[in-house]
């Protein structure tokens, strides 16, 4: 997908930790659920789900959140600014903190997760809405409508 103008950059607040994204992002997503609200210190978290290999890292990174084995929460050990999380789909994918972008202005999710949990006047812009996680079998469909359809960078 050349319209996608890749690589992109990226880091951490402190910039000890910096970012590649050197694959295109296969989905966008907010998530309202109460633990990307309190991971996120907002309303909710806005990911875009890259292949596994679509991301470099360069600096050391440590887990937190929730120290789950899967999914890893991966932060900045300087200034604790979440980055991504990694061990989604079976380590297929990993799910990048667009505001770490150098430019993630044009960055818009394509569904929201978990809106049972959404705070009241949070709305993230997103095309299609699920009360919890998207049920598996919905991935390759909403993969799809979000090649056609999703946000590009100018």
């Amino acid at each position: 997908m050349s319209d996608w103008k890749l690589p992109w950059t990226g880091a951490c607040l402190c910039g000890q930790v910096r970012v590649q994204v050197v694959q295109a992002p296969v989905f966008a997503a907010a998530c309202h659920c109460r633990a990307c609200q309190k991971l996120t210190g907002g309303a909710y978290s806005l990911s875009l789900m890259l292949p596994s290999e679509g991301l470099t890292v360069e600096g050391e990174t440590e887990i937190g959140g929730l120290h789950n084995p899967v999914p890893e929460h991966h932060f900045c050990p300087s200034c604790k600014t979440w980055l991504f999380t990694r061990g989604i789909a079976g380590g297929q994918f990993v799910n990048l903190r667009p505001s770490l972008l150098d430019d993630g202005a044009w960055v818009v999710p394509y569904a929201d997760t978990w809106t049972t949990e959404r705070l009241p006047g949070a709305q993230s812009g997103a095309k299609v809405g699920y009360p919890e996680f998207p049920p598996p079998e919905d991935y390759a469909e909403l993969m799809g409508a979000y090649a056609r359809q999703g946000a590009r960078p100018d």
